[in-house]
């Protein structure tokens, strides 16, 4: 069972952490604001890690770029963001100002009016790990108000769980609602749609199918088109989108859980401890066990259990 993450980091840094903004932390809801990280990274440069949980983030200085499931964003200031969870993420780079303000939703709304962007129907695909809202003035000076509200809101005790429901409800309202007044998007073409598909697909199964036919059989055309559009498309085979995901979805296990690399080939499909092994060192230039002995968070299974929510990867 593999926690939140990036979550985890919040809660096993704490202190560090209330140095770059203001942090609340409780089970389970979060909420920090005015987050920067002069001085100090949040989130370190090739290690990946399991964002599972949801939640919004409203960049409010600078701009950062993640990788979402291999595929890189730009985050700007004025950006509002609100992320789907399921998704493995890795840090790029960020400007030496980016400051942002985030909270977790889902531990308070079973059914949140967040705004999904639709796939094809009759598909496998899921649709996109995260949306970004367009911002006016007036849109920003909103998102400010239930910020600001929400942050007053949560530190009260008792933790007032309806009330910050109501205003989080509120606050997605807004942008579900601002969402669905912004342009259309320009069509994709089809072989666009088929690269998105694909790499939906591939954040989706890679950890356990790892193979070409696969992919295909699931977007309904032949494994040789398969290959070629996605070579044409994205300069990448699709060999190198299903086995980097999968060699970030074992680090994240390896520095994250106490499980076995036996545990972990089981669980992620592999053949044998050896299979795993061969393939994680042909990918990384290291075994498993080196891996970990240089990436293992200290405490990362246990000292979480009764904070975080456990969820399979």
């Amino acid at each position: 069972m593999l926690n939140d993450t990036i979550t985890y980091e919040l809660f096993r840094n704490t202190e560090i952490w209330k140095g770059h903004g203001e942090i609340f932390l409780s089970d389970p809801f979060w909420m920090i604001r005015g987050f920067n990280i002069r001085g100090r990274e949040f989130l370190f440069p090739a290690q990946p890690y399991l964002l599972q949980e949801r939640r919004v983030v409203w960049v409010k200085k600078g701009w950062a770029v993640y990788s979402f499931n291999l595929v890189e964003h730009r985050f700007e200031a004025g950006n509002l963001v609100v992320f789907y969870g399921d998704t493995l993420v890795e840090k790029k780079g960020c400007s030496a100002d980016f400051e942002f303000d985030a909270f977790r939703y889902d531990s308070l709304l079973d059914d949140p009016p967040v705004p999904r962007t639709e796939v094809p129907e009759g598909t496998d695909a899921e649709p996109p790990c995260f949306i970004r809202l367009p911002m006016d003035a007036a849109c920003t000076a909103l998102v400010a108000q239930h910020f600001s509200l929400l942050w007053d809101l949560v530190r009260q005790e008792p933790f007032p769980r309806e009330n910050a429901a109501l205003l989080v409800r509120s606050m997605l309202l807004c942008a579900a609602q601002r969402y669905g007044q912004a342009p259309a998007p320009l069509p994709l073409t089809r072989q666009q749609e088929t690269l998105q598909r694909f790499v939906a697909l591939v954040s989706r199964f890679a950890v356990s199918e790892r193979n070409i036919p696969f992919y295909a059989d699931k977007l309904c055309i032949a494994p040789h088109y398969l290959s070629t559009l996605v070579k044409q498309m994205s300069g990448r085979t699709v060999m190198d989108w299903i086995n980097e995901t999968a060699v970030k979805a074992v680090k994240v296990w390896l520095a994250y859980s106490d499980e076995t690399a036996a545990q972990i080939a089981e669980r992620l499909r592999f053949p044998c401890p050896a299979s795993l092994t061969k393939f994680f060192r042909r990918a990384t230039g290291m075994t498993p066990g080196q891996y970990r002995a240089e990436h293992k968070v200290a405490g990362s299974s246990s000292k979480t259990e009764n904070k975080l929510k456990s969820i399979m990867l």
